[in-house]
């Protein structure tokens, strides 16, 4: 027994802008003896391939409950991430972020012209995403080699109004630096043009009708296009252990000094941001490379999001992500996904009806050239 293939709508625009982890859906047994199509966000693939139907119940089963009760610990704590204390500052490890940080003087920068644009990126070649007038002054990170100032900041596409949180360029020709700007270091390119990263992935299922119960798999990048002089062009290929998913591969365009993506992450998932640009916020906990090194990391509050599938079934996702705090690529994540049922079935009506199944999914780095913000080199020794 299949299920029908009804990938649409929204969920091939997912499919189109890069879930890499679910498009790489490892061989699940979903509910669709229940329904004759449950949609998911890669199709749909029955639970079991024989056995009696699926049928919801309104009380947990024990595989629900113990899910519930090991929720808990499963979310806490992505592999490799040992949270910080409170009182923990985030040492100074010349990371190119905006902001002040670890207790620092502010550096600023004011404007010395009567009009001055304020661009999107270190060049002319920029969009102009604001403007400044003579005595305006803004915090600043650092500048370019070629004399560009990075500010903090302007209003963001995203932003609600009276809002800033968009870090942006003044050229050094329309602004005068105080000395603590001037002892900054030059701020260059996050990252390498001949990247390279690898991220581990661990899958597990936790139904007893799980085709397979783990899989592993790893994401690796490979550079297309270093040509450009504002994006950086690679792919991100996933090779999932023993065929027990399906490979594939994922296009991302890196802006090289602001280290975020050309086309920014619109569905809500949290799990989709891989590059989250310098400083996406305070270092709260240290990650373990593969190598040994000790990296500062900002690892977010838990995130939950959803998706609406067809027949009644909402895929519900709870997880943490932590980034780098130097360049924002991710480090670690983990998350755990479920679905919960809406509707009628054999005369029962069910509101929000969760069954038991779930898979938890672990990404870590490994490896990678890219400068990362290390605390701790001798923790490899």
């Amino acid at each position: 027994m299949k299920c029908s293939d009804n990938r649409k709508g929204g969920t091939t625009q997912l499919l189109q802008i890069g879930i890499y982890i679910n498009k790489a859906e490892v061989k699940r047994r979903h509910l669709c003896a229940l329904f004759s199509t449950v949609l998911l966000l890669t199709g749909c693939v029955p639970i079991t391939a024989e056995g009696p139907a699926y049928e919801p119940t309104p009380m947990p089963t024990p595989v629900a409950v113990a899910v519930a009760e090991a929720e808990e610990e499963q979310i806490s704590l992505p592999p490799g991430i040992l949270m910080l204390g409170a009182d923990s500052a985030g040492s100074d490890n010349g990371a190119d972020g905006g902001g002040e940080a670890g207790g620092l003087q502010t550096a600023t920068v004011q404007i010395n012209k009567a009009k001055a644009n304020i661009r999107g990126g270190p060049s002319t070649e920029f969009e102009v995403v604001a403007s400044a007038v003579e005595g305006d002054v803004f915090t600043t990170s650092g500048r370019t080699e070629g004399g560009w100032w990075r500010i903090c900041c302007v209003e963001g596409p995203d932003d609600s109004a009276g809002e800033a949180t968009r870090t942006a360029w003044l050229s050094g020709i329309v602004v005068d630096a105080d000395e603590i700007a001037r002892a900054l270091p030059l701020v260059g390119t996050l990252f390498p043009e001949d990247l390279t990263a690898v991220w581990d992935i661990q899958y597990e299922c936790g139904s007893r009708r799980c085709a397979v119960s783990a899989c592993t798999a790893v994401s690796r990048t490979e550079v297309l296009d270093n040509s450009d002089p504002r994006w950086l062009e690679i792919n991100r290929i996933v090779t999932w252990e023993g065929a027990c998913g399906e490979d594939s591969t994922w296009p991302h365009q890196i802006d090289r000094v602001e280290g975020t993506e050309r086309y920014p992450n619109s569905t809500g998932l949290f799990f989709f941001n891989y590059w989250a640009g310098p400083r996406p916020g305070e270092a709260n906990a240290l990650f373990r490379l593969g190598t040994g090194e000790e990296i500062e990391a900002w690892c977010s509050d838990e995130q939950e999001a959803e998706v609406l599938e067809d027949s009644g079934w909402t895929t519900v996702y709870n997880g943490l992500t932590c980034h780098d705090v130097r360049s924002g690529m991710l480090v670690s994540m983990q998350y755990i996904k479920r679905w919960f049922f809406t509707g009628e079935f054999e005369g029962d009506q069910y509101e929000r009806a969760y069954f038991g199944d779930f898979e938890i999914y672990r990404v870590r780095l490994e490896q990678t050239n890219a400068l990362l913000g290390v605390v701790n080199a001798r923790a490899a020794e």
